[in-house]
């Protein structure tokens, strides 16, 4: 099965064109993550990344406090290619903790070490907040940049979802043909049809030029009392997908179909473009940037 990424663009496709991430600097994001309670039975990290993705920094802290992975917990995956700031906890129940400092290297370095109650789950966290630098902008970008202070874009989930050349959505057929698959990547594939099961539903309200409600929300398949909106529309191939979320008793739940950068501002610097927003969790830049700017990845999956 072929899967395009190709999705719909709300304001037509962008004028401009440019080069994101050419430098892992140009591609920041800072998580605003809850805080630490300062007392607890977990160790509360916050860490600066670069050029490394967020699971691998939490291999690292279970094997320098000798815990199973399960114990580290973080709010969610950032960037690899990106200099990124977020927080992780490491359950630790009355054990000190260890150096934490003797993670830093060239691509970790620890920002602060306290102590909290809870481990941290996906989703806890109050949002992101992005600095990204456009690199060799052609044509005309100004104006959409301004559109972008006040008028909302397609939530879709961003192409790094469905990995580099959707892998992630080539190993569907596996779990197809048999929905129990012990895949090592198992949730990550799920995670990635049921996003772009629901990319197809966004784009296909596109095309219906809505008149945006941002309150609008659209389906993430899975176990449901009733059928949920758009099931018709899937093709059946796509449509054997609901059963294998099904039998992973995955959850239906919804998103928000459009979204509002929040605290949005530009500059040029030279020939740059830098931009910097915030925003809620689950959301991703990219997916602003579209709307913007045919833009190519200067990361090259690198």
């Amino acid at each position: 099965m072929t899967f395009s990424l190709d999705f719909s663009r709300l304001y037509g496709s962008p004028e401009a064109s440019g080069v994101i991430r050419a430098r892992s600097e140009d591609f920041q994001v800072e998580e605003l993550s809850l805080p630490a309670s300062e007392a607890g039975e977990h160790s509360y990290l916050r860490i600066r990344k670069q050029d490394t993705n967020t699971h691998w920094v939490a291999y690292q802290i279970a094997a320098l406090a000798g815990v199973p992975d399960q114990q580290v917990g973080y709010a969610g995956r950032k960037d690899r290619y990106s200099i990124s700031e977020q927080a992780f906890t490491c359950h630790l129940p009355g054990r000190e903790a260890p150096d934490w400092t003797s993670l830093n290297d060239d691509l970790i370095q620890v920002l602060q070490v306290s102590r909290t109650q809870r481990k941290l789950r996906k989703g806890d966290l109050l949002g992101n907040r992005f600095k990204l630098r456009l690199r060799s902008v052609e044509g005309c970008l100004q104006s959409s940049l301004d559109r972008l202070a006040d008028q909302p874009v397609p939530n879709y989930f961003g192409e790094q979802r469905f990995g580099f050349q959707a892998g992630n959505l080539e190993l569907a057929s596996v779990l197809v043909e048999n929905p129990l698959a012990r895949l090592k990547q198992r949730d990550m594939v799920l995670s990635a049809m049921r996003a772009y099961l629901f990319n197809l539903y966004l784009s296909r309200a596109v095309d219906d030029h809505p008149a945006v409600n941002l309150q609008d929300e659209g389906p993430l398949y899975g176990r449901a009392r009733d059928p949920q909106g758009g099931e018709d529309f899937l093709s059946e191939a796509l449509r054997s997908w609901l059963s294998v979320f099904h039998l992973n008793r995955m959850k239906a739940s919804t998103r928000k179909l459009w979204l509002t950068p929040l605290e949005f501002e530009w500059h040029r610097e030279d020939n740059d473009f830098v931009l910097a927003f915030t925003l809620p969790p689950g959301c991703y830049a990219t997916s602003v940037l579209r709307e913007v700017l045919i833009y190519k990845d200067g990361s090259g999956g690198r």
